[in-house]
């Protein structure tokens, strides 16, 4: 056996690691994932946690939406 057959693992240290393993993976939306770990990656989310969540997706949809446009050099 090695060491990990022994390490027991909590729920709020499983969904804590995964929230960070989320946001250290290439090609994996930061944004997004910081979302999940706030509102959804909780041992004990909130009743309104999807409502949360998809109110800050909506509220990040709008500001990336709204984000200036780079400036085309018709020179």
């Amino acid at each position: 056996m090695d060491g990990k057959d022994n390490l027991i693992e909590t729920p709020a240290a499983f969904l804590e690691a995964l929230g960070e393993t989320l946001s250290g993976k290439a090609k994996i939306d930061v944004g997004l994932a910081d979302i999940l770990k706030i509102h959804v990656l909780k041992t004990k989310p909130a009743q309104n946690a999807v409502t949360q969540a998809k109110t800050a997706i909506l509220k990040l949809a709008a500001e990336r939406a709204a984000a200036p446009k780079a400036e085309v050099d018709n020179g």
